[in-house]
């Protein structure tokens, strides 16, 4: 799926910053740096609208 949108990362580092926020919260994007490893962990929760269309009975 993600390669059917293009190159993700050239959009991401053209992008405004207030565009990265919003797109980050309706990721929900969370982050968490773990200093022993040296690392970090990324976590999404996007929200997925699912339109049904339901056929005549």
């Amino acid at each position: 799926m993600i390669d059917s949108l293009g190159d993700v990362g050239a959009a991401l580092s053209r992008a405004e910053p207030d565009r990265l926020a919003e797109l980050y919260r309706e990721l929900r994007l969370e982050l968490r740096y773990e200093n022993n490893e040296e690392a970090v962990y990324a976590t999404t929760s996007p929200r997925v609208n699912n339109v049904r269309v339901r056929g005549g009975t």
